[in-house]
């Protein structure tokens, strides 16, 4: 490995650090999101343009010679200024990481040094997963973010249509009417009823969309007594349903199993969870006329180098190791500056399933 061949000092060098962690725990590997890509900006504050609108209106015929008619705009505008947030995920390095690190043996000081790059990666990976979190809480319309010292802020993007998107169809934050733990619940009649609030509300084909739940939730589809009665219509047999059967048979694009979670703390066992037992989110495909449904800003960050504060001004995660003073303690951190950006809220339904 590469940092095997350097000096161990080289990793107190925040840019050399950052892609020491970037070499052991890659991005891509980690975040996949694919319904809200990172979307590197180099502005802290970001202004987003929102706009009331029909998306499935016809185009208006006219004759050849005529002069093409004018389509009025209708809805109001809305400019939003939002804050990226900052997401740092920090390690006070103990006196013996330090003495370690300093060693004169050789063997000791790089054994050391590959320790605080898998620390570094480690805090990465939990920065990765509290910008995960972030996404899936705005396209389940709930995400509030609080600040040590209490302050909150709620992004909403109103998918239960009560103010800016009044003109949606209906509220694209349902409940099933009978719980999909139940075997005898029509299921299919609830994914074709929520799959057609987005083939209204964004204007294109309702068999596009991809259903998203967890692993509980997706073993109540493999016993559910209509999906069986549907399979075993065109090919008998007493054998539980395979994945693409069932999406075959709910008439959608794809079934994605998410039991991805972040805990607060590594010792803590509470587990928050992305998309809880008994919801389901149901998304249009992740693009839509070259747009993704949703971005996730990726922004400049503020490190620390010697006594000065710099502003790190190429987007992504950036990890540095800076000196408390006052504590006599030294930091590994790893800082983000990200926030999500929902293009398309008619594009996500998020359902009470049980």
């Amino acid at each position: 490995m590469a940092d095997e061949y350097l000096h161990p000092s080289d990793i107190k060098r925040s840019h050399v650090l950052t892609r020491l962690i970037e070499k052991k725990v890659e991005e891509p590997a980690i975040y996949d999101v694919p319904f809200a890509p990172l979307y590197p900006t180099m502005q802290r504050k970001i202004k987003v343009a929102t706009r009331e609108f029909d998306p499935a209106g016809l185009a208006q015929f006219h004759a050849d010679n005529a002069n093409t008619p004018i389509v009025k705009g209708g809805g109001t505008i809305e400019e939003r200024y939002l804050e990226l947030v900052a997401i740092s995920e920090k390690h006070v390095l103990s006196a013996t990481d330090l003495i370690a690190l300093e060693s004169p043996d050789v063997s000791v000081a790089e054994g050391a040094a590959r320790d605080i790059v898998k620390l570094g990666a480690q805090l990465r990976q939990r920065n990765i997963q509290r910008t995960k979190w972030m996404a899936y809480m705005a396209a389940r319309d709930e995400l509030t973010i609080t600040y040590p010292d209490g302050g909150a802020i709620t992004v909403d993007y109103d998918l239960d249509a009560s103010g800016d998107n009044d003109d949606f169809s209906g509220s694209h934050l349902p409940t099933a009417a009978a719980g999909w733990n139940l075997a005898a619940t029509d299921i299919l009649t609830d994914v074709y009823t929520w799959t057609k609030l987005i083939e209204d509300d964004l204007g294109m084909e309702s068999g596009e969309c991809m259903m998203h739940l967890s692993k509980a939730t997706w073993r109540y589809l493999k016993k559910n007594t209509g999906i069986r009665a549907e399979l075993s219509a065109t090919n008998p047999r007493v054998i539980t349903p395979r994945l693409p059967e069932i999406v075959e048979i709910l008439e959608i694009a794809q079934i994605k199993i998410v039991n991805d979670f972040y805990k607060l703390e590594a010792s803590s066992t509470t587990k928050y969870r992305y998309i809880p037992d008994g919801y389901v989110l149901i998304t249009a495909p992740y693009v839509v006329n070259g747009v993704p449904l949703m971005e996730m800003y990726d922004g400049p960050v503020v490190q620390v180098r010697g006594d000065d504060l710099v502003v790190a001004r190429n987007p992504g995660a950036q990890a540095d190791i800076y000196i408390n003073k006052e504590q006599k303690a030294k930091n590994l951190r790893v800082s983000t500056a990200r926030f999500p950006v929902m293009n398309y809220p008619a594009g996500f339904v998020y359902a009470r399933v049980y």
